[in-house]
């Protein structure tokens, strides 16, 4: 995978008109990065938080998470790459930037496995081809793609990036295939107690196992899939735990945290 180095970022958003930095609408603060949001709006370049798999989540939670970033002076918009849903009116916002600015380009940034590819898949069509307005001049031209998808608009693909101020969990997880995570087991621990404390039914539902205790649960599931180490027999929690590390990530358990609440004013 090809990380951007930040100079790289800055320079795409430069030459960029509008900045769309994709995360995911179950966890959308753990994933942003402040770095993109600064360099757009230092630009004076119009930054746009795509929520995007939001058909993993309940819809009023979408309604929540965008009304907190209206809140917080961030324009946000929920999408469905797989269903669909929220391109139209994606695209839409695009046009209305292409009216006073032509040509239009758009940057596209997002940490890897977010959908940030599916959503460009979405918004440039099946007819669409890569194009180079600026040939030569990227200087690191194999990493960037840039497609024509309306009259006029342009879309920088950028490749999968973890920026500075992303890290913990989520960056790893992302930033690694699973096998080649180090201690999956704290990992998967560290996802399980996440999921049991905002959503505390999903392991249940998505393994059938029932526990309040993280490495419980993963003997549980390694057990109940008949994963057992051969000389000793105990069950293979190293594998019950990459399973659940990939489920997480691929939406198969329910997840989803919500924004955070303000302080209501002590009246007395």
């Amino acid at each position: 995978m090809r990380l951007l180095k930040y100079s790289e970022i800055r320079s795409i958003v430069t030459r960029s008109d509008v900045v769309l930095e994709v995360v995911e609408a179950r966890n959308p603060l753990e994933i942003k990065s402040n770095v993109i949001e600064y360099l757009a709006k230092g630009g004076e370049k119009e930054y746009i938080l795509v929520l995007n798999k939001c058909d993993l989540v309940p819809k009023y939670v979408c309604i929540e998470w965008m009304r907190y970033f209206m809140e917080n002076n961030i324009r946000a918009l929920c999408t469905s790459s797989l269903k669909g849903f929220g391109v139209k009116k994606l695209k839409q916002l695009l046009l209305s930037y292409a009216e006073s600015k032509k040509p239009l380009n758009v940057s596209v940034f997002g940490l890897p496995k977010v959908g940030k590819s599916s959503l460009i898949n979405a918004l440039k069509g099946k007819n669409s081809a890569p194009t180079s307005r600026y040939p030569g001049s990227w200087g690191y031209t194999k990493s960037i793609t840039i497609y024509k998808i309306l009259p006029g608009i342009y879309v920088i693909d950028t490749p999968g990036f973890i920026p500075p101020d992303v890290k913990g969990l989520e960056m790893l997880i992302r930033s690694l295939p699973t096998d080649n995570i180090p201690n999956p087991v704290s990992i998967a621990r560290e996802i399980i107690a996440k999921i049991l404390q905002n959503n505390p039914s999903s392991i249940e539902m998505a393994y059938g196992v029932v526990s309040s205790d993280p490495l419980q649960l993963l003997e549980h599931i390694a057990v109940k899939r008949g994963w057992f180490f051969r000389k000793s027999q105990e069950p293979n929690i190293d594998e019950a735990a990459k399973t659940v590390i990939r489920d997480y990530l691929n939406g198969k358990i329910t997840f989803y945290s919500r924004p955070p609440t303000r302080a209501v004013p002590d009246s007395s």
